[in-house]
């Protein structure tokens, strides 16, 4: 396996207002940065059989790589399960220690803090623990998921940039998970705030924004993958609600998409909208990566082509816009940018598949949105999960 990286946690014990976050900023710009992504070049475990486990396998089968063995605290249930029949999977008490000591452990898993897993696996005789997504990093030629970015140096500019955002946001618990998620990517190392817990549980829909969400909502959900961000917003405003409008050009995503709407009382399934298209900043056709799941994405080395427009292009009358783009999401706002101006919705992206988001994106929205607070959230782990919240001031008829 490729180089080594010295993960390590640093705990900070309050959120920080603008100057210290620009000082934080400062410390983390000054440090050494994370070695790069992590290739494999010899038999390896996987730790973890989840969700993000799934696509671990999905990457693997890609990448011309298989796990020699597969390790899960639920390994009992997870061998019946058919997608994991073929492999290996061993409860952790059941490895060898020789194994242990001669396989890197790719570690699955993005609910908990990556350091503190790392040193209780270490602790049971693992050398070499490793996150998924540096081992993805290093394939991204051939799997174009990106969540394992590496970030550079900055340039002076580029600093001021990101200041500006760690000074735009709204409370200090976003100027945390912003100097959490900017300490990963630059450093592998996580920084926790121990007021600024990390909110597994309310993603898109955090109490900020449910508490504006009224009976006559259009929720646009751009990247809808399998409806279910769609299904929480049901749930959440209990079918009291004007339109939904899904946005997924992946056909098998689609295609649960439509026999979770078949489900539904026609009442509530007359008023949804599902769309082919992907979205972008101007009309046309792109190559599109198809069958990763939530992580689908336009891709110049993907094997479809599908239909890309703008939101400006289309009908739609958002009063609460979500986007999970992998990446494309700052394209799709820039051609989404009258329909915003003129709507004003509540505006969910998620900011962690690219480079983007450590000031691009943000600053963008913040400079094109007026009367609005800007919060910043992590959901997740290891640099993902991060989701910035625009929450208008003043809203109009969703909110009556």
């Amino acid at each position: 396996m490729g180089e080594q990286v010295s993960y390590g946690s640093v705990r900070t014990a309050h959120v920080p207002d603008t100057p210290a976050a620009i000082a934080q900023l400062t410390e983390i710009l000054s440090a050494q940065p994370g070695s790069g992504p992590r290739a494999i070049d010899g038999p390896f475990a996987l730790y973890g059989a989840g969700k993000l486990g799934c696509m671990a396998m999905d990457f693997f089968r890609h990448a011309r790589l298989a796990p020699t063995i597969v390790v899960d605290a639920n390994a009992d249930q997870v061998r019946d399960v058919p997608s994991w029949q073929s492999c290996n999977v061993l409860l952790p008490s059941e490895v060898p220690s020789h194994l242990k000591r001669a396989l890197p452990l790719v570690v699955s898993v993005a609910t908990v803090c990556f350091t503190e897993l790392a040193e209780s696996l270490q602790s049971q005789g693992w050398r070499d623990v490793v996150p998924l997504y540096d081992v993805m990093e290093a394939y991204r030629r051939c799997y174009p998921i990106g969540n394992g970015w590496f970030m550079g140096d900055l340039n002076g500019s580029e600093q001021q940039m990101v200041e500006q955002v760690l000074a735009g946001w709204s409370d200090d618990m976003s100027r945390a998970h912003h100097l959490q998620f900017i300490a990963w990517h630059r450093l592998r190392q996580d920084w926790v705030f121990e007021n600024a817990p990390i909110d597994l549980e309310h993603r898109y829909f955090i109490p900020e924004v449910v508490s504006l969400l009224g009976d006559h909502e259009v929720f646009v959900d751009v990247g809808a993958h399998r409806g279910e961000t769609t299904k929480v917003f049901r749930e959440t405003v209990e079918n009291r609600f004007e339109e939904i409008v899904m946005f997924e050009p992946d056909t098998c995503n689609a295609d649960v998409i439509k026999e979770g709407l078949a489900s539904l009382p026609e009442g509530v399934r007359r008023r949804h909208r599902l769309l082919a298209q992907a979205l972008c900043r101007r009309a046309g056709k792109q190559r599109f990566f198809s069958q990763l799941g939530y992580g689908s994405q336009l891709c110049g080395f993907g094997r479809e082509v599908v239909e890309v427009t703008a939101l400006d292009d289309t009908d739609v009358a958002p009063s609460y816009l979500k986007l999970h783009l992998e990446g494309h999401e700052l394209n799709a706002l820039q051609g989404a940018e009258k329909t915003i101006r003129r709507h004003r919705p509540i505006i969910a992206v998620t900011t962690y598949h690219s480079e983007a988001g450590l000031w691009k994106l943000p600053l963008w929205l913040m400079n094109t949105l007026t009367d609005y607070r800007f919060y910043l959230r992590l959901h997740s782990w290891c640099g993902t999960g991060a989701v910035m919240y625009c929450l208008p001031n003043k809203r109009g008829y969703a909110s009556a």
